[in-house]
């Protein structure tokens, strides 16, 4: 499966490289949106029709909210922010109470996109009591994403890039929810591939890892719970990318991470419908090797990076910031400072 798909990737990039790409700028992107509500049809007839935020087109085939279009009676809360170097990241946060005084309706939602270079963090909360139909708005989502033009050094001709990802948190669900979290990339002006999923839809649990395909289980995530008093799915594992080069020619690179979460009607349940999906705190690079085209790890490589992070073969290089650098040069000045002061008072022989 693994050889199949990194065959795949690499006919896709041969293609790719043929043609005349423009290198992207570098970016970090973050997103949070928490929607709920009641579509109110006597708005229009786009109030009856139903779609994904066109922020989020990059994803597809995920749990996600659909959304009519403004001004249908929905309430929403969505925030957006991109940077071209650093980090950034935003968070949206929605209480809402809606449907009538002889059926009331009550969401609390919320959600958290944060991204960095080699570092993504996710998360979405939703809880729901009352009825829901075809035109009831639920959920929250968020992404975290990273576009990295990369030029490899070290050898020649094609060869591999694998990045490993260390993944840690925890998914909750009870009664009528589904939730998930993924990771997506895509090079340069190519498709979109999923990495990496954990997905629960009301007690069917499913996994993806790269290489493997859908998979029974991850190491190190664990299971615990049912449906009626909750199931969480809660861990620390990682996954590792093939992705195809060419040495000395840039190469960009989009990584994605996602968290959503759709609860429905709690009518004939003793808690409401509710989840969490809470990953703030990964998708983390924290391994690199880089082959030769037969898939020979290389001794030594290079990466040259469109955002200007260091990299290497345990990832991000972390760098002071120019606050350490003060500190530290205010340390040893003072020591030096102290050192002088303690000679001039030792008595001369």
């Amino acid at each position: 499966m693994q050889c199949r798909h990194a065959a795949a990737l690499g006919l896709l990039f041969v293609a790719a490289a043929l043609a005349d790409n423009a290198v992207a700028a570098a970016s970090v992107r973050a997103y949070a949106l928490s929607a709920a509500g009641e579509s109110i049809l006597g708005n229009g007839f786009a109030c009856a029709t139903f779609g994904p935020d066109p922020r989020t087109g990059y994803f597809s085939g995920i749990v996600q909210v659909s959304l009519p279009d403004a001004g249908c009676g929905v309430g929403v809360d969505s925030r957006s922010a991109s940077a071209a170097s650093g980090g950034v990241t935003v968070a949206s946060n929605l209480p809402v109470g809606f449907g009538t005084p002889s059926e009331p309706r009550a969401f609390i939602g919320s959600s958290r996109g944060r991204a960095g270079f080699g570092n993504l963090g996710v998360r979405a909360s939703a809880s729901y009591h009352g009825s829901a139909d075809a035109f009831t708005v639920l959920g929250a989502q968020a992404f975290g994403m990273q576009t990295e033009p990369m030029t490899f050094g070290g050898a020649t001709g094609a060869g591999f890039y694998r990045p490993t990802f260390t993944v840690d948190g925890s998914m909750f669900n009870v009664g009528r929810t589904d939730n998930e979290v993924d990771f997506f990339y895509s090079i340069d002006a190519g498709p979109v591939f999923l990495g990496f999923r954990i997905k629960n839809s009301r007690d069917t649990v499913d996994y993806f890892e790269a290489g493997s395909g859908s998979v029974p289980s991850l190491p190190g995530m664990t299971v615990t719970g049912d449906r009626a008093t909750g199931l969480t799915i809660s861990g620390s594992t990682t996954f590792t990318l093939s992705i195809p080069i060419v040495f000395g020619k840039t190469t960009d690179l989009t990584f994605a991470a996602w968290a959503g979460i759709v609860p429905s009607s709690s009518v004939g349940l003793l808690t409401p419908s509710a989840g969490e999906t809470e990953f703030s705190s990964t998708f983390k690079l924290t391994g690199i090797t880089v082959t030769d085209a037969s898939g020979t790890p290389l001794d030594t490589f290079s990466i040259t990076s469109g955002s200007g992070t260091l990299y290497d073969r345990n990832g991000v290089v972390n760098v002071p910031e120019p606050a350490a650098y003060a500190s530290l040069l205010f340390g040893l000045l003072g020591l030096a400072v102290f050192r002088g002061s303690r000679r001039n008072r030792l008595p001369h022989v």
